[in-house]
């Protein structure tokens, strides 16, 4: 896989990204408030608030492969920061406490501890899809302009991270991946899915959401990345990361 132009745009997508205006006025229901204080506290601690790298036993083994894959995938995870950050800011926003563990971190980090670092990846691209979902429905339904942009910034770069690991395993398995792949995908995509409404469904419907919404977020989006997936080549010269997707860039 040619690396250049996806550690290229993670150079890149650090300019031109406004801030939310965190110091507008906030007003909110005080229900609404705690259940996406709550909600918020809980996606910063996973969404970069921990150990923001690879964790796999075989982790470094791979970083260390070659240069430019250590530095794309280290370029990816300060990115996982700064939407730690973003998400920092929004539970300030809306008046949350910090988290430093919850049941689900812990058992999604000792999860990607003992698989090997491919799967991990595998896990995390699958999470990354599921989110996209999680702040879609956010976005759609918080009415808080701040909070609205912030969703909108990690959207962005969320649909970058999708488009890096769709280039990256067409170089690994070429252009099929399997039937038993694709199952195993669609199984992962759902397992997450309903492991985020379990925890977050309260929160979301909070605001005006519905689990049927959510899910079709998630099913939309790896549908899509499956369909892209089978349509890439192992060409030498790969295309500059495409514009993004209107699948991403749908909601209101």
């Amino acid at each position: 896989m040619n690396y250049q132009p996806w550690i290229q745009h993670f150079y890149t997508n650090r300019l031109d990204r406004p801030e939310p205006d965190w110091g507008a006025p906030f007003a909110m229901p005080e229900e609404k408030r705690r259940l996406l204080a709550l909600s918020l506290a809980e996606y910063q601690l996973g969404d970069g608030g921990g150990e923001c790298k690879l964790v796999a036993r075989d982790a470094e083994h791979y970083r260390g492969s070659a240069e430019e894959v250590q530095t794309v995938i280290d370029l990816w995870f300060a990115e996982e920061r700064e939407h730690s950050r973003l998400l920092a800011c929004g539970v300030k926003r809306v008046g949350g406490q910090f988290v430093t563990t919850t049941f689900g971190f812990e058992l999604f980090y000792a999860i990607r501890r003992r698989l090997g670092v491919q799967f991990e990846i595998l896990v995390l691209l699958v999470v990354e899809i599921v989110s996209t979902g999680y702040y879609r429905v956010i976005r759609r339904h918080v009415g808080d302009e701040p909070l609205a942009d912030m969703c909108k910034l990690i959207l962005r770069d969320e649909a970058r991270h999708i488009d890096f690991h769709r280039d990256r395993l067409a170089a690994r398995h070429g252009q099929s991946v399997g039937v038993l792949w694709t199952c195993q995908f669609h199984l992962l995509a759902e397992a997450c899915a309903w492991f985020l409404w379990h925890g977050h469904g309260r929160a979301l419907r909070a605001l005006g959401g519905t689990r049927q919404e959510l899910f079709g977020y998630v099913r939309s989006g790896v549908i899509n990345f499956l369909a892209e997936l089978a349509q890439c080549t192992t060409a030498e010269e790969e295309p500059v990361p495409p514009q993004p997707k209107q699948w991403i860039q749908a909601t209101p």
